[in-house]
């Protein structure tokens, strides 16, 4: 297995002994995340942005001076890169939904649970590590997963890198396990071989792009979602949809 790569993540929240905690939980799940800083407010977590440029900030909603809403769209605005979480009440759920627009990747209700840490911090590194494709690890060892966390791996991973996946053997040999375990794990969880997830997914997004970009190229539309052959391309489409990519967009277009 290749070296695993650590993330530099903050976290924002103005009660001490809560903010330790959620430290403590994180440094428990022995999951390649680095604290590079605290802050007690968005104001001081704003220069501890600028100053560290981390992967990931976890943030409360409610604080003083600058709260967790206003931290959220300021990294939006200025460091789209930047991963966000929101600690939040149940009281604050409509906070959090405003959070969200702003990019917040997820939002975790007080008092926080550590499954449910580990499941969203699992998620953030999959986004991480798929936005850097070419390097040549996970931030997650695939092996030290239960089946069904492996299984939700390969399908973010799946999500993430669709277009560009060439062989199912490449997969396997990524996630370090035979094709067959792999195949069997995945089926088992999501009703589907790893191939036909692959190809819905790609079809599905041809559609899109046949529908709301009529100019491009059926051509171009193959290269964008993983088929570099164009004739192959239109013979998986028509045998998964039951027409030509041509034919169903001029079937979408006629009946507008």
């Amino acid at each position: 297995m290749s070296n695993t790569h650590k993330y530099k993540y903050i976290v924002v929240e103005d009660e001490h002994l809560i903010r330790q905690n959620i430290i403590k939980k994180i440094n428990s799940l022995s999951i390649p995340l680095e604290l590079v800083g605290e802050a007690s407010n968005g104001e001081v977590a704003k220069s501890l942005i600028e100053e560290l440029s981390p992967s990931l900030v976890i943030t409360d909603i409610k604080m003083p001076q600058s709260d967790g809403i206003e931290l959220i769209k300021y990294v939006n605005q200025n460091h789209p890169h930047i991963k966000t979480i929101i600690l939040s009440g149940y009281n604050d759920f409509k906070y959090a939904q405003a959070a969200l627009k702003y990019g917040a990747k997820d939002f975790l209700l007080k008092p926080i649970k550590l499954e449910e840490l580990n499941c969203t911090l699992q998620n953030i590194l999959v986004i991480l590590d798929s936005e850097n494709r070419d390097r040549a690890y996970f931030s997650i060892d695939p092996h030290s997963l239960k089946p069904e966390s492996l299984s939700g791996l390969m399908e973010k991973f799946f999500l993430s890198n669709y277009a560009s996946i060439t062989s199912l053997n490449s997969i396997a040999d990524k996630f370090g396990f035979t094709n067959e375990y792999l195949s069997k794990i995945f089926k088992k969880y999501t009703g589907e071989t790893p191939l036909k997830y692959i190809t819905k997914i790609r079809i599905n997004e041809a559609k899109n792009l046949l529908i709301n970009q009529p100019d491009l190229e059926v051509k171009k539309v193959g290269e964008l979602v993983g088929y570099k052959d164009a004739f192959y391309f239109s013979r998986v489409f028509k045998s998964n949809v039951g027409v030509y990519p041509s034919d169903y967009r001029i079937k979408y277009l006629n009946s507008r």
